[in-house]
């Protein structure tokens, strides 16, 4: 009898577990064996080792396994285990959350709730800030339930005024608290939002009161009042008490029914709390870090920022006050035109410091947040007044009352039919442009990076829809020529959606600017390229102002609408389109200003590229700085080539091209004043006149920043003897140019690099 064959998957698992077990007893001999080494410490020596890599230079070790990644992670260390127990300590802390307190003792533990709530806002989770307090713990514990008494079952206390102090006051603060944090996680959750990144919205296996309403939690603080208003308290505490549970009170029916208060009386009630924080006494042990022992959490604690009560003070007036600038901002005669909107939009994303995730969330919550935009004014009306406002100024079918004709041979029927299709596929996309605008700023840009394509896609949509458009109303005069063969052409719908992702690159590589992506020696292309996008947005623009005259005359003789109604809609038009052009035009000089001053201080080597393999071809860093716009297929970007035949310019008289510099600050100047003269109708500035003015402003100081470099460059080149920039010394070691971070430049989307001369 022959013996068995011998499986091959059999010997393949018996010498994996020999390998195995013999990396295991290797493991264990080097660990015995740790103590008896001599522990050496090599920060230094990383760090030296660090500083040697170059930039772009990625680091990886191969055998380096999620598992062993994990297993960096100290058991017993009390920074990244937070379930450690030090030899000694007990597991709960001790703290009786039913025993009397002092009243200043109470007023402390109010405060500190208050300081913890503010930097949950910031983005650090419940679990290290609101959830230490025992009392909040007590409260949503498991145990729990409604009407959720600190008291455990079967426990009594007595009814002494320390007690009613807990158990009616403190508890009625404690139950206002959380369900402000249930009402503020509503209005986050329910918009656009960053988990982890902008905000924490993890309970950790607890749940906040869900059996007790916000009207609920108002009638426990009233009764809180109610008892205090009674009680033989000293005056101050009394009061000082009672504004801490009018904060509550206040705080939690603005979040629910915003009408019966403002959200100025709450920054009153803020300003009467920090007067009256001098009564405290601190009562330490009502909190504690061991709760987190108890909540389902596997990440480790995050540091802390250490923040007193008078910079969370700060912080509490800082996003009362953004939310009264949201609240402003969202007028309903700011929100009746889609461009006064987003201006309303970008003047509070520029809110210095940026907004908070909840004001950010607040935004869209009153922009959004009902089936209208405001009285009066649909979503889809904003989407309308849009496109009158660009592209159909005069034109009858983008009138509303075209929308209502139901004779199926009226032409303004069908077009109205074709233009409310295309809006519908357009819709969506349409309103994240005011969505987008309410994110952090890394975000904003990445979001508009994202939606290019998707306009790009909507373009291709509009060209269908103009081309039935122009079967039922042909007006082959209206399109807008595309290309020195003429083969392309645009009409209404696909003129709207190209200038729309035009505006969106734009803003993409100015926002690039602002959250520096861009290392010196990259922003002559950014500013080659930006100048570029808006020389065609100029050229749409200038075909759209003389297209509105035609169209004008063009309904006048089929006499489709009154000359009047025609005249306010053509000047309405035609005066904002004016505005437009006068925006992209100072724009567009200050960027060719900036691409000749930052591409002539790298042909003099004043900018001196980095060393890094990545770059070292410049098809490879075009293509990587460019990534976002190389997907466009209606209209794609200038190449390469194109930029290096433009960098060609700098190839002349050192005092011309700084001559050139300056003739750009001047137009762009120019431009700046013509905007100063303009009023907010006309603009579409209303409710942001300030920020109108302080950005006008910015842009101003910048233009004479760019004008003070150019000179300073010519100074420079002279003083070195260099006409031109070919066959001249460089200004390497002579000058060199530092780029200046945003917080410190005149406007944060122009980054003007500052000459200096080496001594």
């Amino acid at each position: 009898m022959s013996a068995p064959a011998t499986i091959d998957g059999d010997d393949t698992a018996e010498d994996g577990a020999k390998e195995g077990k013999t990396r295991v007893e290797r493991e264990i001999r080097q660990t015995m064996s740790f103590a008896s080494n001599r522990v050496k410490d090599i920060t230094e020596t990383f760090a030296a080792a660090a500083r040697r890599l170059p930039p772009g230079r990625l680091v990886k070790d191969e055998l380096f396994t999620l598992f062993e990644s994990v297993g960096a992670l100290e058991i017993m260390d009390p920074k990244m285990d937070s379930g450690y127990i030090p030899e000694g300590d007990e597991l709960d802390p001790e703290f009786d959350v039913c025993k009397p307190l002092l009243p200043k003792e109470v007023l402390w533990i109010m405060d500190e709730l208050l300081r913890l709530t503010i930097i949950w806002h910031d983005g650090y989770p419940l679990s290290q800030t609101i959830f230490t307090s025992l009392h909040i713990d007590r409260l949503i514990s498991p145990s729990n339930s409604a009407p959720y008494f600190l008291a455990s079952k079967g426990q009594s206390f007595e009814e002494d005024q320390g007690d009613r102090l807990v158990h009616s006051v403190l508890r009625a603060f404690c139950i206002g608290l959380i369900k402000i944090c249930a009402q503020v996680l509503s209005v986050i959750q329910s918009q656009n939002y960053y988990e982890e990144e902008d905000f924490v919205t993890h309970l950790f296996g607890r749940e906040l009161l869900p059996k007790c309403s916000a009207v609920d939690a108002i009638r426990h603080v009233q009764r809180g009042m109610d008892w205090l208003e009674h009680s033989d308290l000293h005056i101050d505490l009394k009061h000082a008490l009672d504004v801490r549970l009018r904060f509550i009170s206040m705080h939690l029916v603005l979040l629910v029914d915003p009408t019966e208060y403002e959200w100025v009386q709450l920054g009153e009630v803020v300003n009467e709390l920090y007067e009256t924080h001098g009564h405290a006494t601190a009562c330490l042990d009502a909190f504690s870090d061991k709760v987190q022992r108890q909540l389902a959490t596997s990440t480790p604690p995050r540091p802390m920022p250490a923040v007193t009560f008078d910079e969370a003070y700060e912080k509490w007036v800082t996003l009362i006050n953004e939310v009264i600038e949201a609240k402003r901002l969202t007028q309903p005669a700011i929100c009746m035109n889609p461009h006064t909107l987003q201006r309303a939009t970008w003047a509070f994303a520029d809110w210095a410091p940026e907004p908070g995730t909840f004001t950010r969330a607040y935004m869209q919550h009153l922009l959004f947040g009902a089936e209208h935009i405001t009285f009066g004014v649909t979503f889809f009306d904003l989407l309308l007044i849009d496109l009158r406002d660009t592209v159909f100024g005069g034109h009858p079918s983008a009138q509303p009352e075209s929308f209502q004709i139901e004779a199926p041979s009226d032409p303004r029927h069908k077009t109205s039919r074709i233009l409310e299709h295309f809006m519908d596929k357009a819709f969506d996309e349409y309103l994240n442009l005011y969505r987008m605008v309410c994110q952090n700023r890394c975000r904003i840009r990445r979001n508009f990076t994202q939606a290019i394509t998707i306009f790009d896609k909507i373009e291709t949509e509009a060209k269908k829809a103009d081309e039935r458009f122009d079967r039922v109303d042909p007006h082959p005069e209206l399109r807008f020529v595309v290309g020195v063969d003429k083969t392309s052409q645009l009409g209404y719908l696909a003129s709207w959606t190209r200038l729309q992702t035009l505006q969106l690159m734009c803003w993409s590589i100015q926002l690039g600017f602002e959250t520096e992506i861009y290392l010196p020696d990259e922003l002559c292309m950014m500013y080659w390229l930006l100048r570029a996008l808006e020389r065609r947005k100029r050229m749409l623009l200038k075909f759209l102002q003389s297209r509105i005259n035609k169209q004008v005359r063009a309904a006048t003789a089929q006499k489709i609408f009154r000359e009047a109604h025609m005249s306010a809609a053509l000047a309405g038009s035609r005066v904002f389109l004016d505005s437009l052009d006068l925006r992209y035009e100072a724009v567009e000089a200050m960027a060719e200003a900036l691409f000749f001053l930052t591409g002539l201080l790298g042909k003099m080597e004043v900018v001196v590229p980095p060393k890094r393999e990545y770059a070292a071809d410049p098809a490879r860093l075009y293509e990587a700085r460019l990534k976002p716009f190389l997907s466009i297929e209606n209209d794609p970007i200038p190449s390469l080539v194109d930029f290096q035949q433009d960098v060609r310019a700098f190839d002349v008289p050192v005092v011309e091209t700084c001559n050139t510099i300056n003739k750009q600050v001047h137009r762009a100047k120019s431009c700046l004043k013509n905007l100063k003269s303009m009023g907010a109708a006309e603009a579409r500035y209303q409710g942001t006149e300030d920020q109108w003015k302080d950005e006008l402003k910015q842009l101003e100081t910048t233009c004479v920043a760019i004008a003070v470099q150019s000179s300073q460059l010519l100074r420079l080149a002279e003083k070195r003897g260099m006409e031109k920039v070919e066959g001249s010394p460089s200004l390497r070691g002579v000058a060199e140019a530092a780029s200046v971070p945003p917080e410190g430049r005149y406007h944060k989307w122009w980054d003007v690099l500052i000459l200096k001369e080496v001594k």
